[in-house]
């Protein structure tokens, strides 16, 4: 079965379609970037000294799709291709921000019971003391 010249022609891609869908695929994509690095990120020592690979990949993510789609196009206006790249790097950098947020949301909150397990812990050390009742200065002899 051979295919001839004529039909291996470009796909006339509309303006919307490369619009919509490519940022959805890239949307796509960084989330289960997100998602590996998350993995990744938990169970090896991969920072700092691998960021600029999570940056580099990220960016690979956000453009590569949209130089694939504009390549299978026919007729592609030059403002489609530039406003496409802007709705992809949206599109990848949204899932990675959303969870780093959600990164240091838990930073918080294992920071916040440390501190507060531990102010527990100080004040069941001093629950006892009359020293300061003694003195009535309210300072600590």
């Amino acid at each position: 079965m051979t295919t001839s010249r004529s039909e291996m022609q470009p796909v006339a891609l509309s303006d919307d379609g490369l619009i919509i869908s490519v940022p959805l695929q890239v949307l796509g994509l960084a989330t289960a970037y997100a998602a590996t690095l998350n993995y990744l990120e938990r169970h090896f020592p991969i920072k700092p000294d691998h960021t600029w690979a999570e940056v580099a990949g990220g960016v690979l993510i956000s453009l590569v799709p949209v130089a694939l789609s504009a390549r299978k196009a026919r007729q592609l206006d030059w403002r489609s291709y530039e406003n496409t790249i802007w709705r992809s790097f949206i599109a990848s950098g949204t899932p990675i921000i959303l969870w780093q947020l959600g990164e240091a949301i838990l930073r918080q909150m294992e920071l916040l019971n440390y501190t507060s397990a531990r102010e527990l812990k100080n004040m069941d050390t001093y629950a006892d003391d009359t020293t300061a009742l003694a003195v009535r200065s309210g300072e600590r002899a």
